[in-house]
């Protein structure tokens, strides 16, 4: 219970320190309409010759589009601002004030998790629901109870494995101090703005088992547009339990690498 209040508290602390930069919400915005406007027109190019492509609609293509945006927009509001202070030049790491981090009564993973919150990037979370539902909207069939629960599990076993990959990348400035490896799950991602159907077989498969890109996007995408296979979500949640035990394990490893400020 006193870790849901932390989270409260984090919020807050957030919302105080954004309420004085309120342009914030203005860049925030124009992000956000940048963001749609760059997807649906690449959704454009690829249809405006094509009624389907590879058993891919433009309406469900623009699920799969609104899918990237919501975890992205996740990604934005908590885990990413709170991992950013671990790496790079002036991360905590290597300036010397983990020290502070390792002092907080509670438990470290959960404590750099959700430290820093971006709450102007909810409005994000609002764009990419607004998408998804026009999406939606554009689709012959009608979304049934059993589609949208699978979606939402989905989502659930998408964000999972999000975390994981990023707390791994983010562990690794601990071996290697400054360095940042956050930008390679923003790069990765790039490839979940369409559905993975539309990539060459090889592409497919890794996007799929290698780099993650399908079990994140296009598998939620898939149980929204009623496209997904039960084995992928069972398959989805069986890696996200891998990949978080993996990640917790090679992080609490790599805090023994820590040389503190005072040592």
């Amino acid at each position: 219970m006193r870790y849901f209040r932390l989270i409260f508290t984090f919020m807050k602390a957030a919302f105080q320190n954004e309420s004085a930069y309120r342009l914030n919400f203005v860049m925030n915005f124009l992000s956000a309409v940048l963001g749609l406007a760059g997807g649906i027109g690449g959704i454009y190019i690829l249809y405006v010759n094509n009624e389907v492509l590879n058993g891919w609609t433009m309406p469900e293509t623009l699920a799969v589009l609104g899918v990237y945006m919501l975890v992205q927009a996740v990604k934005n509001v908590v885990i990413g601002p709170s991992m950013n202070k671990l790496g790079g030049m002036d991360g905590e790491i290597e300036s010397g004030t983990f020290d502070y981090t390792l002092l907080k009564p509670i438990s470290t993973q959960y404590y750099i998790s959700v430290r820093e919150w971006s709450l102007w990037s909810i409005l994000h979370i609002a764009v990419a629901t607004g998408v998804i539902l026009f999406a939606i909207d554009g689709m012959n069939s009608e979304i049934t109870l059993l589609a949208a629960a699978q979606f939402l599990l989905a989502l659930v076993i998408s964000l999972g494995i999000l975390y994981s990959v990023m707390l791994i990348l983010s562990s690794v400035a601990f071996w290697y101090r400054g360095t940042y490896m956050l930008w390679i799950m923003e790069d990765i991602l790039q490839a979940g703005r369409y559905p993975i159907g539309i990539y060459p077989r090889p592409l497919r498969l890794v996007l799929t088992w290698v780099l993650p890109v399908g079990f994140i996007v296009s598998v939620p995408a898939e149980a929204l547009v009623q496209k997904a296979e039960p084995l992928m979500l069972a398959a989805g949640a069986v890696l996200m339990v891998i990949l978080f035990t993996v990640a917790t394990l090679f992080f609490n490893r790599s805090l023994h690498k820590y040389s503190s400020a005072s040592s």
